[in-house]
């Protein structure tokens, strides 16, 4: 079994592995080992070694750098999975406190999973929880390669058929406006009017995300010339704003608990009546096999946050 990898051969080694698996996800030997001349030779080398051994090329030349051939990618995916799986067999023979990272956007973490974090904990044997702020198709490669092990994303950016999901939520939005901010005589019906997000200071996003985007792509649209009072980096920075009584801004419905009614109004945002977005609990089914997690784990967790947020909502 297995001989032809313990052959006359040489070049096979788990630390070669692992230098080429640095670099394959740092995307060249320098950036791999920056400043330092001795470890990018011995990267170098490793690669040479591992090439002649798969007798493969892993890299390619592009200019005056490389880049990880498709191959190497494949052997990058393969290597990663199994030293993970060489790295939980140890820290679980030797008792260590078990570490699970769980991924998501930076509102949707504090939204729905710092309510949560005890309650998750506790379903995984009173695991250390790490949250980790991405998008959701980054959060989706992370997932796959193993350095996540769950992620709360939208449905729509998983691969068709994907099957290790659960559903938690549809998100709405909603067009939050400080009372001070609003004209007398101004009714909530005139709210659905362009007229009236033109006379208002808005707290809008930046960076050219998807809501940020479609946003901008509807005042356009109304033929509003939509100049925000202030660009945030997430909506939580918004809400800050929408609290503070300083701007107006649209939300989504996990971020509206807590705000005054007395002081805000909120209303449905038409305009995004049809841009409602299902967010999901997904994971790896093979990382759950490597870190012996009950079948029945994922969807619990699901189910946990699933409740907190109907429960505030």
């Amino acid at each position: 079994m297995f001989e032809k990898l313990f052959d006359q051969r040489s070049g096979l080694s788990l630390e070669r592995l692992r230098g080429f698996v640095e670099v394959a996800k740092a995307g060249s030997i320098v950036k791999a080992a920056p400043g330092d001349k001795s470890r990018q030779s011995a990267l170098s080398r490793h690669i040479r070694d591992l090439e002649e051994f798969f007798a493969t090329e892993l890299t390619v030349r592009r200019g005056k750098t490389i880049a990880i051939s498709e191959a190497g990618q494949r052997l990058a995916v393969i290597t990663e999975a199994q030293l993970r799986d060489l790295e939980e067999f140890r820290s679980r023979q030797a008792d260590e406190q078990r570490t699970f990272t769980i991924g998501s956007g930076a509102s949707t973490t504090d939204w729905l999973i710092v309510p949560t974090v005890s309650a998750i904990s506790r379903l995984l044997d009173g695991a250390s929880i790490s949250l980790e702020t991405l998008r959701s198709r980054d959060l989706v490669r992370a997932v796959a390669d193993g350095s996540v092990d769950f992620a709360i994303v939208r449905e729509d950016a998983l691969p068709n058929g994907e099957k290790c999901k659960r559903r938690i939520l549809r998100m709405t939005f909603h067009l939050c406006i400080p009372n001070k901010l609003l004209r007398k005589g101004v009714t909530p019906a005139m709210l659905d009017q362009p007229s009236i997000w033109s006379q208002l200071p808005f707290a809008a996003g930046k960076g050219g995300g998807q809501l940020d985007t479609r946003l901008r792509t509807i005042m356009a649209d109304a033929g509003v010339d939509f100049h925000p009072f202030v660009e945030c980096k997430s909506m939580l920075q918004a809400r800050q704003f929408i609290e503070r009584g300083e701007c107006a801004g649209v939300l989504p419905s996990i971020g509206l608990r807590g705000l005054s009614p007395t002081d805000t109004t909120i209303r449905e945002f038409k305009p995004f009546r049809d841009y409602g977005r299902q967010l999901v609990l997904h994971w790896n089914a093979r990382q759950m096999r490597r870190r012996d997690i009950a079948d029945a784990t994922p969807a619990a967790i699901a189910e946990v946050i699933k409740r907190s947020a109907v429960a505030a909502f």
